[in-house]
């Protein structure tokens, strides 16, 4: 076994540094023995070369087998323990001799702040424990055998405690408290109703006990594949924390899947860099988090409108007729989408070479588009093809990333339609960075509104990147960088808040709104996991995000599939149709277009109400899709739910999974309170379990009672957003309102409203009309 393989579990605490407030944050350093240690004979358990009585083998076993023991061999670990706010503690485990991949945290572009606030810590220490207390956090070191505990002193709950006692028959540690090596580990304890959730965009089920995940950025082929496209080493727990992993490393998180009741985090790199926050609810804990790494901006009105496209159109010609039936039609939308076609070099290259052939001269078209009240996002992707004239000038320049000897790097994970190797962009030059953030530059002065940041998953392993980044951090690192450099060249070239339409990323992409879906297949399938990955995607990446409706390939899609995804995609934080083939909802029959053009309208009805829900959650650093764990985190089925979500905090929306035009029988939870379906009235009474019979032209879409629901009168007239921002608004109470009420305008500028009597009393220069909804007798 080689020095780099070797691996070491912590066993001995040997000596305590303290440090003050540094830029790292104050707490402590702990000096660890750590011994080498191998498989046990059955592949259970570990051994070291200490004496059996040291590792509490039970030698009076009959039939303890012999035991070959490893060489006693040992090397010194660093256990860091500092403080980045009074809710959130910072622990690090590696090699006492290796340096820290991020000193102050901030190194890897996941936090933006080492600390949010100061935090003064205290110690106490004893033969038996090292005690800091800093905060609301209190972490307990165990010197032999070491351990970890961090407890919530606000609650007296044990969020955390590694699980080292653990033990197969013959007293052999099945889950060692931290080990290190070429990767860094640590095992905990679950808690006997503990439950995981979150790992970013993951399309299983959304709770995480009983599997094992690998977090490496994938180009995941879809959404059945077991691979991610945005995942994140980023996890809630119900025992009242959330955690991060600070690292660019591929992670594994093993919940309870190989050990029954144990919790095992694993770093493919020299160390483990944990966040630890507080937070009895999730919300709580997410906005501390997001304290840490950043919220992003709420964009413009018109993001949240409908938005079309297709892989692909391929004219100007082509997209001008989609606007004019949209409107022939009476169908609001805001954007379309224009994938590859609008390149010269069109197939896994993006070099900005506008293809006047097809689309003419860019700025004529985008005129012609916005005149049909439209605006237009265009795709991109990192790569650039030997092909394009762009890459020669990159490669001259230094501007791709190249392998370790020096080479031009490729792309790695992503098939090629014809066997040329792809470059990519190096986002972590600053001249590149700034290279490719100025070839958008044009295009947003013609008036693109959106950017699609396709791909970036396929860096691959074995890069030298120019700020030194090591290789094990590189690929995972990649889609945050490159989603970073297009938001912030939006930003800087419009001066709005900057949106693009990501489909990688990594902890701390939430950032850099919006992330949507990947590519679903376009069966029932595939849109329920879409579904799970949006929940996975809220309690760890929290900001805004959609999907494509329909989903992007596979099966011909139905028109009743269709139906019943575009009402997902109605009540979603973003909307979207897009695929392989036509979205447009007249490709799908007369009756799924009356449908399809209903539920586009409803929710453009709902835009007051969305452009609220978006402020909040950025203000907040919560998501607009929120599980109802997020929402209702004291019942525990509620927690368990993963076929319905809330939009924002006051509607429950239960899509329903069915590709057939026959009325669909659908179960669903209706969580504490009284309830009022949006659209047919009927009231619900929760917690409970309910039955409906759900005809294809609705789903249960359910209001909490308290809600002041604003809302706007959309006819066919209605083109777009622009033709909504001073319509006057209904607000719709549900029950008894809390007053008074702020709202935004969708200038963002706050008012007041008092709901107590027939009319309601703004301080907006908006015009308010009052409908009241009378709780009636509930359903239980």
């Amino acid at each position: 076994m080689s020095a780099l393989t070797e691996r070491y579990m912590l066993r001995e605490v040997e000596e305590v540094r303290t440090h003050p407030d540094t830029t790292a944050g104050p707490g402590v350093t702990a000096r660890v023995r750590a011994v080498l240690h191998r498989p046990g004979a059955d592949g259970f358990g570990f051994l070291t070369g200490e004496t059996l009585a040291e590792q509490g083998i039970e030698t009076t076993m009959p039939n303890l087998p012999e035991l070959d023991t490893p060489p006693l061999r040992t090397r010194d670990v660093a256990v860091d323990v500092r403080w980045a706010g009074p809710e959130a503690v910072r622990i690090t485990i590696g090699a006492a001799d290796a340096p820290r991949s991020a000193p102050t945290g901030t190194e890897h572009g996941i936090l933006v702040t080492p600390e949010y606030a100061e935090t003064s810590t205290t110690v106490e220490e004893d033969e038996h424990t090292i005690i800091v207390t800093g905060g609301r956090l209190r972490v307990t070191l165990g010197r032999r055998p070491f351990s970890l505990e961090v407890q919530d002193t606000t609650t007296g709950a044990t969020l955390i405690s590694t699980a080292g006692k653990l033990r197969q028959v013959a007293g052999l540690p099945i889950a060692p408290a931290a080990t290190v090596g070429d990767t860094t580990a640590v095992n905990l304890e679950l808690g006997p109703d503990e439950e995981i959730l979150g790992f970013g965009e993951q399309f299983g089920r959304s709770i995480k006990n009983g599997q094992r995940l690998r977090l490496r950025v994938e180009d995941a082929l879809g959404t059945g594949t077991g691979m991610a496209y945005k995942p994140a080493p980023v996890w809630y727990s119900t025992a009242g924390y959330l955690a991060l992993v600070n690292t660019g490393a591929v992670v594994h998180a093993d919940v309870g899947h190989s050990r029954n009741g144990v919790f095992g985090i694993e770093a493919e790199c020299g160390e483990l860099d944990l966040y630890l926050i507080a937070g009895p609810e999730p919300k709580q804990a997410l906005t501390t988090y997001t304290r840490l790494t950043g919220r992003g901006a709420v964009p413009s009105v018109w993001a949240f409108g409908y938005w079309l496209g297709r892989c692909r159109y391929h004219s100007a010609a082509q997209m001008e007729e989609v606007g004019r039936t949209l409107r022939e039609l009476g169908i609001p939308c805001d954007i379309l989408h224009l994938d590859p076609d609008w390149l010269v070099v069109d197939r896994l290259n993006c070099d900005f070479i506008w293809n006047t052939d097809r689309f003419g001269d860019r700025a004529e078209f985008l005129a012609a588009l916005e005149r049909l009240g439209l605006r237009l996002s265009v795709w991109e992707l990192p790569y650039l093809d030997p092909a394009s004239p762009r890459y020669a000038e990159a490669a001259e320049r230094g501007y791709l990333v190249t392998d370790a000897d020096g080479e031009i790097a490729t792309i790695a994970g992503t098939p090629v339609p014809d066997g040329r190797p792809r470059a990519l962009v190096d986002f972590t030059s600053p001249e590149a960075r700034r290279w490719w953030q100025d070839l958008h530059g044009p295009f947003l002065d013609d008036g693109v509104a959106v950017f699609k940041t396709d791909f970036g998953e396929g860096l691959p392993d074995d890069v030298r990147l120019a700020d030194g980044t090591g290789a094990e951090h590189a690929h995972n690192l990649y889609p945050l960088r490159y989603n970073g450099a297009v938001s912030e060249a939006i930003a800087e070239r419009t001066g709005r808040a900057p949106l693009v339409w990501g489909r990688s990323g990594w902890a701390g992409s939430h950032r850099y709104p919006a992330q949507w879906g990947g590519d679903a297949e376009s069966t029932v399938s595939g849109m329920r996991a879409t579904l799970r990955g949006g929940l996975s995607h809220a309690m760890s990446m929290p900001g805004l995000w959609g999907h494509d409706i329909g989903g992007f390939f596979g099966p011909e899609l139905t028109p009743e599939l269709y139906v019943r995804w575009t009402q997902f995609g109605a009540l979603s934080p973003l909307m979207r149709a897009h695929g392989l083939r036509p979205r447009e909802p007249w490709e799908f029959g007369e009756h799924a277009s009356g449908i399809a053009r209903e539920w586009i309208r409803l929710r453009y009805s709902l835009l007051p109400y969305l452009w609220q829900a978006a402020h909040e959650s950025a203000a907040h650093g919560w998501p607009m899709l929120r599980p109802l764990a997020l929402e209702f985190p004291d019942d525990d089925l509620a927690t368990t739910r993963d076929d319905a979500f809330l939009l924002g905090s006051d509607l429950l929306v239960v899509p329903v999974f069915d590709d057939g035009g026959e009325p669909v029988r659908r179960r669903f939870y209706v969580p504490r309170g009284g309830w009022t379906d949006l659209v047919t009235g009927d009231r619900y009474e929760g917690p409970a379990m309910h039955e409906e019979t759900v005809p294809l032209e609705r789903i249960p879409v359910l209001v909490r009672d308290g809600a002041l629901l604003p809302r706007l009168a959309v006819d066919e007239h209605v083109r777009n957003t622009d033709d909504l921002l001073d319509a006057p608004w209904e607000l719709h109470a549900y029950g008894d309102v809390p007053t008074p009420a702020t709202l935004l305008d969708f200038h963002s500028r706050p008012f007041t409203v008092e709901v107590n009597g027939d009319q309601p009393t703004t301080s907006s220069s908006t015009q308010v009309s009052l409908v009241r909804h009378t709780p009636q007798e509930a359903r239980s």
